[in-house]
């Protein structure tokens, strides 16, 4: 039998075998205006192509925004199962690229099909070139991921990413976070998570460090409790500067495991959970902050 390929493409290598799957359907078969089929959207977006034996089958795009469309399977290829690879790939392919939020317009005789494959109705239906259609949109699922992530957003997916860090180390955990951000930091998971990584024996080490000890001290905070009832084993030291990651956001595990957020002016960041050459980096950064770093006396006397 025969295996199907699916790949992302550029538009400009594939722009002809692109436009012909899509002329076909939707211009020939779905009488769309050219006008309307034919944006300017295409130069910029990520295309996927669907292959047998070098012959084109489906395609489809993705835009930046995480907007799926023009998927498009030609006529003799459907009730075979290739919309719903092609939709698998186009899914994984975002989850790489961080996208938490994905969305689509929906032709009305398709809204079955995207519901089977998670996505949810959202706003009122609508007609676009004259067919009508349903926003649907699907929230993308990063728990349990081990492939490396590139462009995370911050918070989200961010803070799952870092939980899923946390909940598979054996011995150490790093945090540099200039305020320990209590949206991705200050969270039941995540405290359970280290709790139980504290407790797993005398090796547990997990090490905190952060600018400004004021606003931890001040609203209070689950890993701040931590450190204070597991202090041998939780420490939270600070560094009014960081001058090798400015305002740099990274949890560590162990000596493989990254998640990583430059700084607020790139919100953008890079998940790497199996790179003992990228952690060891980031490792050396840590420990070097780690021993100019002091104690606080606001975090030590707080009573929670």
């Amino acid at each position: 039998m025969t295996d199907t390929n699916i790949e992302a493409v550029s538009w400009h290598q594939h722009r002809e075998t692109l436009r012909s799957i899509r002329g076909k359907v939707f211009i020939e078969e779905q009488q769309a205006p050219q006008d309307i089929e034919w944006d300017d959207q295409d130069e910029n977006a990520t295309h996927f192509l669907v292959t047998r034996d070098h012959i084109a089958l489906a395609c489809g795009r993705l835009l930046d925004d995480g907007k799926i469309g023009r998927m498009a399977v030609l006529i003799d290829q459907r009730g075979g199962g290739l919309g719903r690879q092609l939709l698998e790939f186009m899914v994984q392919h975002a989850r790489s690229q961080g996208m938490a939020r994905l969305y689509l317009h929906a032709q009305e005789q398709a809204r079955e099909f995207y519901l089977k494959a998670g996505f949810t109705p959202f706003g009122e239906p609508f007609e676009e070139a004259g067919i009508p259609h349903v926003a649907m949109e699907f929230s993308v699922d990063f728990s349990g991921a081990s492939d490396f992530i590139t462009n995370v957003d911050y918070p989200h997916p961010f803070d799952t990413l870092a939980l899923e860090l946390a909940k598979s180390a054996r011995r150490h955990i790093r945090i540099d976070s200039a305020t320990l951000d209590p949206e991705v930091f200050d969270t039941e998971e995540l405290a359970s998570a280290m709790t139980a990584l504290a407790r797993r024996g005398r090796h547990s080490d997990i090490r905190i460090l952060i600018n400004d000890a004021r606003p931890v001290a001040q609203r209070g905070h689950r890993l701040l409790a931590l450190s204070r009832r597991l202090s041998s084993t939780v420490s939270i030291r600070m560094v009014e500067e960081h001058p090798e990651l400015p305002e740099a956001t990274f949890l560590l595990r162990d000596t493989n495991g990254v998640i990583y957020k430059p700084d607020d002016r790139s919100k953008m960041g890079f998940y790497e959970p199996d790179s003992r050459a990228s952690a060891r980096r980031f490792i050396g950064h840590f420990d070097y902050l780690w021993n100019w770093g002091k104690t606080d006396p606001r975090l030590q006397q707080l009573r929670l």
